[in-house]
């Protein structure tokens, strides 16, 4: 399954100057890591949301399925290169039971999503504890369910995000903003690059 992942990530990335990591490599190396209890909350795992019930909405623990080989996984990364510096995109696609992706990243009401449209969470950083403020927008048209994060810090964007799922694929991308390209552009090629993963996932079917 990883190798398929790769295969159509490497495709889809290729064109828009990225590349796909080597998932197996990727595996190997978190596993030396030191591991999250298996019974620690995603709040402990990256930080409080307030309010507590927009926990679904922040960035998920990406690489979890690097430890679980019942799931498919593959990650890779487009860099940009524009007038203030390089930017990257980076790209993470995992493929398993559409149950159990939708419960990770996905088990939100449509009532939630507004009550969560902007929360704040706190995250642990090298001078102690840092409050970051995340906007979840509404996604663009692609799968069955696709929503946008915006992060700031002290009022500045530091970076925007798009989730998708589509069956049992659940696409994850997120941008460094005001380098390479704009926030809409990059969400624009974020957009663009998961219909296309999802079109070519549905020809290789």
């Amino acid at each position: 399954m990883d190798q398929e992942l790769m295969a159509i990530s490497s495709k889809v990335l290729e064109p828009h100057g990225g590349r796909a990591e080597d998932t197996a490599m990727a595996r190997k190396s978190y596993a030396l890591m030191t591991q999250p209890p298996a019974s620690a909350s995603p709040s402990a795992l990256l930080g409080p949301t307030e309010p507590p019930e927009c926990t679904v909405f922040h960035r998920a623990w990406q690489h979890e399925a690097q430890l679980d080989p019942s799931m498919g996984f593959a990650l890779g990364e487009v860099f940009n290169l524009g007038d203030h510096g390089v930017g990257m995109i980076f790209f993470d696609v995992r493929s398993g039971p559409r149950e159990v992706l939708m419960r990770a990243d996905f088990d939100y009401s449509q009532e939630l999503m507004v009550h969560c449209a902007l929360f704040d969470q706190t995250l642990s950083g090298a001078t102690g504890p840092q409050k970051v403020t995340i906007e979840v927008l509404p996604g663009p048209d692609i799968g069955e369910k696709a929503y946008v994060i915006r992060q700031f810090f002290n009022g500045n964007n530091m970076a925007v995000g798009l989730r998708v799922l589509s069956g049992t694929v659940s696409l994850d991308m997120g941008s460094n903003t005001g380098m390479a390209i704009s926030e809409e552009e990059a969400v624009s090629l974020m957009s663009q690059i998961a219909q296309e993963f999802i079109d070519a996932a549905v020809k290789r079917q």
